[in-house]
């Protein structure tokens, strides 16, 4: 389908020329040679085929087709083939602009334009004619580049959306897999935190409890406090299951730094740096690589010392975790409760924000775990209405609007000076106030009502100046052709003058929305004010220019038939701006519907993410309150009945209890291998 509407436009041009052709030679008053006709089949068939091919290589076809125009207006007789020399280069323009970046598109509209040059000088000399089609020729083209530019601005917000809608697909179809993986970190980080350290404990106060009786009072004084903590943790981790809002911001260093005082009490050396104000996913990440290093020290070099540093350094976290060599009299002790899950789960932490993971033995015998975490603050912003996010090729093409207007009123000005008898100074005063009426016309997308009130009040001038005697009468003409400025100030407003205001989508904690979504007020909200404004304000100015001098076709004019023309003008100027805020309000519309549409799949894509994310939240739920918790309940008894047995087998049947809902949640298991000199294992 692609290719065929690819190839209609340039057939339907190759019908019309040869057309144009057959229609204008009877005309001519010599009739055309071989030679003439050769030239005007081959330049209609390269025009053609660069047309075909305006889309593949679309400055390769600009440049043909300015060739071609060139020898076109050269070879063969005037307005037999036009449409290469014309229509060709606009269509070919547009393709470049709406294709290529607007530097390109830049650069060949003033190639384009200093091609038309030379013929035009060849055929009318460097005098008013010559001019007159020059001018009129590049504001064609600065109309073709401004639309290529607004139609690369539009396609390239559709290739973002296309992105964003493809980027939720994606998210929708991962966030249970996602955050299935999250709480099993979680409730990974939970076991690790809490129960192995009642496991150590418990288990010296049994190889020394002949020597030192008090470590079994003080053991199952731990394992109550700690299984209690646990059962609290457990507890609250089920109850933000239930929770969607984000949180606030808030600094997560005193909650780091009790995780470490807590491993300090069971009696390892640590030694701790970090910033006072970490937060966000850094923090978060810092918490549980913190966790599950001192977790790994305490499993596989007991008694050694641990040293934590945090610094940052620009946009970056530099985490450094080190435990030295365990004491010669433990380094042949380790616990056989991993669940395989230790380094894996830190590298996964770092990498799920960005950033990354090493760790591995030291040269004294310890070792080192080190990441390097993105620790940017993004600044929060404004949830104010915007319009669009106009770029710079959009400004480009606000340029182009404003030039090619000018051209056109300029041209206008030069081809009328001569039938006025408008001397040079004249002219140039006429020029100047015409495109000092235009220049608003910059700003008609980033501030359309301001640059409509600026066009609004500039034709008033014109009355004043032919009261006074600086203009003639017959300036008045150059005045109404002036209204096309009112024209695209009026179309400005209705297509951009309409602002966006951020709609509120479901977020919750876990689940963010992938973009921000903007949507437009309900109802026109005065979007058809410019029309009775400007045609008021135009119709004014115009009908007091015309009765500036108090004489209508060279007879005073009276009150009525001051009122009539009046009427008369504003009926006729009300129409002209009607159309334009048609055009505009449709462009306008548009470009709702597309946003409406895109809003609506966004918002689906992302209630089906946060419903996903719910009923996997749920599950894990039932499966930590049926199993974990109970397991939980019976450590928390053996300690009350102060059986130091009891509380051990208590406490490995919860990690068992908890290794097998990790299981079920589809997490790999991983066989622990035992560090042969008693460092952190890689694989712990």
């Amino acid at each position: 389908m692609g290719k065929i509407r690819g190839r209609l436009l340039p057939g339907l041009f190759a019908v019309t020329q040869l057309a144009q052709w057959c229609a204008t030679v009877p005309t001519l008053e010599k009739p055309p040679g071989v030679m003439t006709w050769i030239a005007a089949l081959s330049t209609t068939a390269l025009t053609t085929f660069a047309l075909e091919r305006r889309r593949q290589a679309p400055l390769h076809a600009l440049g043909c087709i300015l060739v071609v125009s060139v020898l076109v207006r050269l070879l063969t007789p005037p307005d037999t083939v036009a449409l290469a020399s014309g229509l060709a280069v606009l269509m070919a323009l547009y393709s470049v602009t709406t294709l290529r970046a607007w530097t390109v598109g830049l650069g060949a509209t003033a190639v384009a334009a200093v091609v038309e040059f030379l013929p035009s000088a060849v055929e009318n000399g460097f005098g008013r004619v010559f001019l007159n089609d020059w001018l009129t020729t590049v504001s064609l083209y600065l109309v073709a580049s401004a639309l290529g530019v607004g139609r690369r601005h539009w396609l390239r917000e559709r290739q973002v959306t296309k992105q964003r809608l493809t980027r939720a697909e994606q998210e929708r179809g991962q966030a249970a897999v996602t955050e299935r993986d999250r709480l099993a970190n979680e409730l990974h980080d939970i076991s690790a935190h809490h129960l192995t350290s009642v496991v150590v404990s418990v288990e010296a106060a049994r190889r020394l409890g002949d020597t030192r009786p008090e470590l079994t009072a003080e053991a199952i004084t731990f394992a109550s406090r700690t299984a209690l903590e646990t059962q609290s943790a457990l507890r609250r981790l089920v109850a933000v299951m239930q929770v969607d809002d984000v949180p606030a911001p808030q600094s997560m260093t005193p909650a780091i730094e009790a995780l470490i005082a807590g491993f300090g009490r069971l009696g390892r050396p640590i030694s701790v740096s970090l910033p006072t104000d970490l937060v966000g996913p850094a923090a978060e990440a810092v918490h549980g690589i913190i966790r599950e290093a001192l977790t790994n020290a305490l499993r596989y070099a007991p008694g050694a010392s641990v040293g934590i540093r945090a610094e940052r350094s620009e946009d970056a976290l530099d985490l450094i975790i080190d435990n030295g060599k365990p004491p010669s009299d433990t380094g042949s002790y380790r616990l056989s409760i991993g669940s395989g899950r230790g380094v894996e789960g830190m590298r996964r932490r770092a990498t799920a924000i960005g950033g990354e993971l090493s760790a591995g033995p030291r040269p004294d015998g310890g070792w080192r775990v080190h990441a390097v975490l993105p620790d940017a603050r993004p600044a929060r912003q404004p949830t104010t209405g915007r319009r669009r996010n106009f770029t710079r090729e959009q400004r480009i093409a606000d340029v182009a609007v404003f030039g090619s207007i000018t051209m056109t009123l300029l041209s206008y000005t030069l081809n009328t000076a001569v039938d006025h008898g408008h001397g040079v100074s004249l002219s140039l005063l006429l020029a100047l106030l015409l495109t000092f009426h235009a220049l608003p016309l910059l700003w008609r997308r980033r501030a359309p009502w301001l640059a409509l009130a600026a066009v609004g009040a500039t034709p008033f001038v014109w009355p004043a100046l032919l009261v006074n005697g600086v203009l003639p009468r017959s300036a008045v003409d150059y005045l109404v052709v002036g209204g096309l400025v009112e024209v695209a100030a009026v179309y400005g407003v209705a297509a951009y003058g309409r602002v966006l205001v951020p709609r509120t989508v479901p977020a919750g904690r876990y689940v963010q929305p992938s973009t921000l979504h903007m949507t437009h007020p309900h109802g026109n909200r005065l979007s058809y004010l410019p029309v009775p404004a400007m045609t008021l304000s135009f119709g004014v100015s115009v009908t007091g220019a015309w009765a500036s001098d108090g004489v209508l076709d060279r007879e005073p004019i009276s009150a009525f038939e001051l009122v009539l023309s009046l009427f008369t003008g504003l009926f006729y100027f009300g129409l002209v701006f009607t159309a334009a805020w048609l055009a505009g309000w449709l462009m306008h519309m548009r470009r709702r519907r597309e946003l409406s549409r895109e809003d609506a799949t966004l918002t689906a894509l992302v209630w089906s993410t946060k419903d996903a994310v719910h009923s996997e939240r749920q599950r894990i739920a039932a499966g930590l309150q049926e199993t974990v918790l109970q397991q939980t309940t019976g450590v928390i008894s053996a300690a009350e009945e102060g059986s130091l047995d009891a509380v051990a087998v208590a406490t490995r049947a919860t990690l068992t209890a908890m290794r097998e809902l990790l299981r079920s949640l589809d997490v790999s298991g991983r066989q622990e291998v035992d560090s042969p000199d008693g460092r952190m294992s890689p694989l712990s």
